[in-house]
């Protein structure tokens, strides 16, 4: 049995992992930190659900840190609905960097979080050049549990291009996941979920297990 927290819990994995961690008989309860309430709001005996004004502000979460097996981070946003570079930035690295901290000051031996096929943290970027921006953020968001805390066990996923299911799945949707390119959110939530299994239950040896692409995402979860 395990026991999760994770941050970005709203976003299009992150709701799948949450709904499939309800539903894992292994998974004994799941607690979310974010700025809005998982689920609508609705009330689950197995989810703790911690509204904050900040993810950039975690230090009065800490309690909620405690007692926890796997620390899964599915934050994600875009330059556009961040507002700005700087704004994007301070997402998606600022706020895995301090949700990072707590989940090693709590020593929680297990982080995986989702990245992105590409990301880099070493790569040459400008603000102005968005894509080139975007994977060396990324990259940094992987480095803040690779490189800045001291994990058991660190796994980073890497899809591809991501199918979210949110409304009806377009016939693009079906081509993309046919040719694998496309990969369903609830398919990375599950590859995210066997991985924690398979680490709590010590079958994994190897830190930081990286998974690159969506075939190799999708290939996880029959391990």
């Amino acid at each position: 049995m395990f026991k999760a927290i994770i941050i970005g819990g709203t976003g299009a994995t992150g709701k799948q992992i949450l709904n499939q961690l309800i539903r894992n008989q292994n998974c004994d309860l799941v607690t979310s930190i974010g700025r809005r309430p998982v689920l609508d709001g609705k009330k689950n005996d197995k989810v703790v659900d911690i509204v904050v004004e900040s993810l950039l502000k975690l230090l009065s979460t800490g309690n909620y840190w405690e007692n926890n097996d796997v620390f899964f981070n599915c934050i994600g946003t875009t330059r556009k609905r961040a507002g700005s570079a700087k704004e994007f930035v301070d997402i998606e690295y600022g706020i895995s960097n301090e949700a990072a901290k707590m989940a090693a000051n709590a020593k929680i031996p297990h982080a995986s979080l989702i990245s992105a096929k590409g990301a880099n943290h070493n790569i040459w970027a400008k603000d102005w050049i968005h894509p080139l921006m975007y994977m060396k953020t990324i990259g940094q968001k992987e480095q803040t549990i690779i490189s800045n805390f001291s994990f058991n066990q660190v796994s980073i996923f890497k899809p591809g291009m991501l199918i979210r299911l949110q409304g009806e799945q377009t016939w693009f949707d079906d081509y993309s996941e046919s040719k694998g390119f496309g990969l369903k959110v609830d398919t990375l939530a599950s590859a995210m979920i066997r991985n924690a299994e398979r680490v709590k239950l010590n079958l994994v040896e190897k830190s930081p297990q990286y998974f690159i692409g969506n075939n190799h995402i999708q290939r996880s979860i029959e391990l």
